[in-house]
């Protein structure tokens, strides 16, 4: 993966001085994908207010409009299979133009998507500081794999830390879309 480096002085101007550089551009376990991840950055601060490291995203070409990065992870599902699963992180944001949302979805058999949130329908702008935020999805038993991260929409900086996984109550509402795996309704009739 080819990412750029950037000095101390600029990284500090941009993010404010409770952050100093620890590592740049890697984050253990951790990879940057998204529609156009060449326009973003993933790394690792130190942050005060953490009481340790956090990750940051950032786009790092001021241009970009309607695409987005995301730092990111996978993993397999067996041991959350016919659950409900609940994601819970910390996000701040720094001048986001677009919109910033933490996400997981639950894939099956060849990556077939079978639950799915990314928080469009909650969406962080802005500037804002340390906030909570969860997410609930379905584990289906025919689950493969589930992935999370946090995505950037267009412009701005965000900061993740302490994502957690815990295993809900069935009666727990979820957050995110659980989707069809065969095509509905088709006749409109129903």
């Amino acid at each position: 993966m080819k990412t750029k480096k950037i000095t101390l002085i600029a990284l500090v101007s941009l993010i404010g001085l409770s952050f100093t550089v620890v590592e740049l551009n890697e984050v253990k376990g951790w990879f940057l994908r998204g529609s156009e991840p060449s326009s973003y950055e993933i790394g690792i601060v130190e942050d005060s207010q953490r009481n340790g490291k956090v990750a940051y995203l950032k786009s790092i070409n001021p241009e970009i409009k309607n695409k987005f990065g995301t730092i990111m992870q996978s993993f397999s599902a067996e041991k959350y299979l016919d659950s409900k699963l609940k994601l819970t992180g910390y996000i701040k944001t720094k001048d986001v133009k677009g919109w910033v949302g933490m996400w997981m979805r639950v894939d099956g058999k060849k990556k077939h998507s079978l639950s799915f949130d990314n928080m469009g329908n909650r969406k962080i702008k802005g500037t804002t500081e340390w906030t909570k935020y969860e997410i609930i999805l379905e584990v289906p038993k025919d689950s493969k794999s589930i992935n999370y991260g946090v995505l950037l929409n267009e412009t701005g900086m965000v900061w993740l830390d302490d994502l957690t996984f815990e295993i809900v109550l069935q009666s727990t509402a979820t957050t995110g879309k659980k989707l069809s795996v065969a095509p509905e309704n088709n006749n409109f009739e129903e």
